[in-house]
């Protein structure tokens, strides 16, 4: 199996990824506390927070930032390899979105490690 097809494979594999983050996220914050409860907030900064300190959740959400950030960033990856080819192109947009989507996971990963200590 090429690179490219090792790349495409973990590119579906983060489509399934995404549903079922995405389906336990959803679940947790609709599922297991009654439903009224959890769309009920007391107009404080802290009554957001409080949802996120969840573990279940805060795993869910960081699965799905790595999954979505993976799989949206290789999208956009494969779109700019298909308007140029090049090996100079090419290296130059696998370092671009490398660096990009390093900066939204560490970012991400911040804000729900922080949101979860809080």
């Amino acid at each position: 199996m090429s690179r490219e097809a090792r790349i495409m494979m973990l590119h579906y594999i983060t489509g399934l990824v995404i549903i079922v983050a995405g389906a336990i996220h959803l679940a947790t914050v609709f599922l297991v506390s009654p439903y009224e409860e959890s769309l009920r907030f007391d107009n404080t900064p802290w009554s957001v927070i409080n949802v996120y300190r969840n573990s279940l959740l805060a795993g869910s959400l960081e699965a799905l930032l790595l999954a979505v950030a993976f799989h949206g960033f290789n999208g956009l990856r494969v779109i700019l390899l298909e308007l140029h080819q090049g090996k100079t192109w090419t290296r130059a947009v696998n370092v671009a979105v490398t660096v990009a989507a390093i900066a939204v996971v560490i970012n991400g990963t911040k804000t729900i490690f922080i949101a979860s200590m809080l």
